[in-house]
């Protein structure tokens, strides 16, 4: 006879062992170690690799500074100054010391075109190419990349466009001159020294150890996790392959 509930009802028959709900798994003791081992890689890799990224930012914001743009009159001021200079001046500007020279219409244009940026540097560009022999042009020249522009980031556009138009105008002097070569090869490392370009500097320091000594430790961490990730993957693809071949 088969039991009711008071009810009238039939009795739900009793679960078996199978129906009823198989408890969670928990992870083995293997697991939870090898869990720890990527955080703990996780964590030494992000902090590592964050303290050397911040050692790199402040070593290139002084010593790799990217090249700035420049206003698009540098580049016609460029084409005007290599030209050799064959005739005086007849456009009136005014020098640093407040003496009137008078450029050509291509000196003149450079000097505008350095006015829109910085009006000391106009008024110092005026002043070396008002020079009219190739020495004392070729020093002026220098002279107004390498202490006429600040080292400051900010003066960085202004900097940028004194090298390319002093460049320029040193390739109108006749290069046999030692002083125009000396010139030029100062305004180059300069220009190397204070922007990341593909000249040596060979006065720019060395990376800081601490990039080295965190970023290393940071990219073998970052490593690690990738083999272990790619093992991790390897095992899954191997069960999966075990279980379809029964």
């Amino acid at each position: 006879m088969s039991s009711r509930e008071p009810s009238g009802e039939p009795a739900p028959a009793p679960e078996t062992g199978e129906e009823r709900a198989a408890p969670p798994a928990r992870a083995s003791a293997g697991e939870r170690a090898g869990m720890r081992r990527v955080a703990a890689l996780l964590a030494l890799a992000l902090s590592l690799g964050a303290i050397a990224g911040v050692a790199y930012q402040r070593y290139a914001a002084v010593h790799l500074r990217a090249l700035p743009r420049v206003p698009s009159c540098v580049r016609g001021a460029r084409v005007a100054l290599r030209k050799p200079v064959a005739a005086s001046g007849t456009e009136p500007r005014q020098t640093a010391s407040g003496e009137t020279v008078y450029l050509t219409p291509g000196e003149d244009r450079a000097v505008a075109c350095a006015l829109q940026l910085d009006e000391a540097l106009a008024r110092h560009l005026a002043g070396a190419l008002a020079e009219q022999a190739p020495a004392q042009r070729a020093a002026r020249l220098s002279e107004l990349v390498r202490d006429r522009v600040p080292a400051d980031p900010a003066h960085d556009r202004a900097a940028s466009a004194a090298y390319m138009m002093a460049s320029a105008a040193l390739r109108g002097l006749p290069d046999d001159v030692p002083e125009v070569r000396a010139a030029a090869e100062e305004l180059d490392r300069h220009h190397a020294c204070r922007f990341d370009t593909r000249r040596p500097c060979p006065t720019r320091p060395p990376l800081p150890a601490l990039v080295w000594l965190t970023g290393v430790p940071a990219a073998l961490s970052l490593l690690g996790l990738l083999w272990i990730g790619l093992a991790a993957s390897a095992a899954r693809t191997r069960r999966w392959k075990a279980r379809r071949g029964r």
